[in-house]
């Protein structure tokens, strides 16, 4: 997988700070996002812990959102 850049990433910049996340969507991948999502892995998704929000990073963050268990 890629790593998110621009409007993309802002995206799910958004999406973290939609479930809580103090993050600041600054559209870029800074070390507070890879911080973030590191911790998010740990806890949701601890298949591939690396800080990169992949497909499974963010349908994982999509359905907790929308109140679906992962």
């Amino acid at each position: 997988d890629l790593p998110l850049v621009g409007d993309d990433l802002a995206r799910y910049q958004r999406l973290l700070c939609d479930y809580g996340y103090g993050i600041a969507v600054t559209g870029e991948h800074d070390e507070a996002t890879r911080k973030v999502t590191d911790a998010f892995q740990r806890h949701f998704r601890r298949a591939r812990v690396d800080g990169v929000a992949d497909a499974s990073t963010i349908m994982t963050l999509r359905d907790l959102i929308a109140g679906v268990a992962p």
